[in-house]
């Protein structure tokens, strides 16, 4: 069974369908015998020299929901490819920025080891200078005590 083209126009209601040709299918009955007979039917208006389109005119209903059911899928799977790609994008700044990051971080931790050095240098400084005084401190008093 072939599916059709339909055109958003409608007419009385009923949508246009189109044939594999572009050209309006028209609506028709089955009048052979059988379990069909009665039954209606959209079919190429080229007849005999047909395309091949055929649907049941019952079906039409189902068809355009399911034609509606995948045009929402698609709008939602174009949605999430856009949510998807600003979120990688996201989390590429967010990287670059963690890099950065990373990068103060490295230099404040030099930053901090050359001035625990200068303090710790400058503590040892004070110590010796302290000895010094009281060095010459004990040696006045010794040179008292003589």
């Amino acid at each position: 069974m072939a599916s059709s083209s339909e055109s958003r126009s409608r007419s009385n209601g009923k949508p246009h369908v189109l044939c594999f040709h572009q050209d309006l299918a028209p609506l028709r009955t089955v009048k052979v015998q059988g379990p069909t007979r009665g039954k209606r039917f959209y079919g190429c208006s080229h007849w005999p020299n047909s395309c091949g389109f055929f649907k049941w005119a019952d079906e039409e209903d189902r068809v355009q929901e399911l034609q509606f059911l995948l045009f929402e899928r698609d709008t939602r799977i174009a949605e999430l490819e856009i949510l998807i790609e600003e979120l990688e994008n996201e989390v590429k700044n967010l990287k670059q920025a963690n890099w950065k990051l990373e990068d103060d971080v490295a230099e404040m931790a030099i930053e901090n080891a050359e001035q625990l050095a200068v303090i710790s240098s400058a503590t040892a400084d004070k110590k010796l200078y302290n000895l010094l005084v009281a060095s010459w401190i004990l040696f006045a008093i010794v040179l008292l005590l003589l």
